[in-house]
């Protein structure tokens, strides 16, 4: 006679016989086991990958605010300069660290660097604002300067000739820094004066 006597627990899980006949397979219980480690790693694999993607997409967003901002304020600079007649400073063959131009209404405007004390201590070395100041001949005093671009590691101005300038800017974008360069020739000088 032959006894077969199960244990509850083989009742309701039965062996799972994977493979050819004869070869040991793996029961219910082993492959439920081994998918709920899978599916720990995975998620937990998951979890880092959004974590990351998520701090990279907020940094190229900032940095890539940074520059859409200085791209805009350097247009501006730009836009000011072409419609200008004549670079004062720094004279031709010489860089220095400001600009001062005539406009077409033979106003004076300057820009140059403020130190930005609160994101120079924040970020451990020397930060700039550039700054822009014009001065109508017709009043007294010059008007209140503005903040033309914020974030400035370095702008430096090359005047070649009278009627262009060479512009080279460093800024500080995000956790990385860019550099740009242009330059930027007045519409309004003499032909005389382009030679």
């Amino acid at each position: 006679m032959n006894l077969n006597l199960e244990t509850g627990a083989e009742r309701l899980f039965p062996p799972l016989r994977l493979g050819v006949e004869g070869k040991k397979g793996f029961t219910l219980l082993e492959a439920v086991i081994s998918m709920s480690i899978l599916l720990m790693l995975f998620s937990i694999g998951m979890g880092a990958w959004q974590h990351y993607h998520g701090k990279a997409g907020e940094t190229l967003g900032k940095r890539l605010i940074l520059q859409l901002e200085a791209k805009r304020a350097l247009v501006s600079l730009f836009r000011e300069l072409e419609e200008g007649g004549e670079v004062v400073s720094p004279v031709p063959g010489t860089t220095l660290p400001y600009l001062v131009f005539k406009d077409g209404l033979n106003n004076l405007e300057m820009v140059y660097l403020q130190k930005d004390e609160p994101k120079s201590i924040e970020e451990k070395r020397e930060i700039w604002r550039a700054m822009v100041v014009k001065r109508d001949m017709m009043k007294a005093i010059p008007d209140d300067p503005k903040i033309l671009m914020e974030h400035v590691l370095k702008l430096t101005f090359t005047t070649y000739h009278y009627g262009g300038v060479f512009i080279s800017a460093t800024l500080r974008g995000g956790r990385g820094d860019f550099s740009l360069v242009n330059f930027v020739r007045l519409q309004n000088v003499a032909a005389e004066d382009t030679n």
